[in-house]
């Protein structure tokens, strides 16, 4: 369960909850009237988080285009049906046992 406090608490304690941070690494949510306000988080492991979340942005996006590529050859007919490559490869196999 993440830390919630008013950003009052910030002003009056701020080394105890930069302290906090280091030590739980988990943010702590700042409220201003009751209102989600700000984030205060460690600052490695604020980078750590955000790295793994690029990471998988930029793999999410080789799938998309991976698919997006395989979607356009299907549309322009530069891929064969599966049964088509079946039976390609079965002659190509008979061909290799006939030698």
């Amino acid at each position: 369960m993440p830390a919630v406090m008013p950003v009052s608490e910030l002003q009056r304690n701020m080394g105890s909850i930069a302290a906090q941070c280091h030590e739980t690494k988990e943010p702590i949510y700042l409220t201003k009237n009751g209102k989600a306000s700000l984030v205060v988080m460690d600052a490695i492991e604020f980078d750590s988080r955000f790295a793994a979340l690029e990471g998988l942005r930029e793999h999410e996006e080789r799938i998309h285009r991976a698919i997006s590529r395989g979607y356009d050859d299907m549309v322009n007919g530069r891929v064969r049906p599966l049964a088509q490559a079946l039976q390609d490869a079965e002659r190509i196999r008979s061909a290799r046992n006939e030698e």
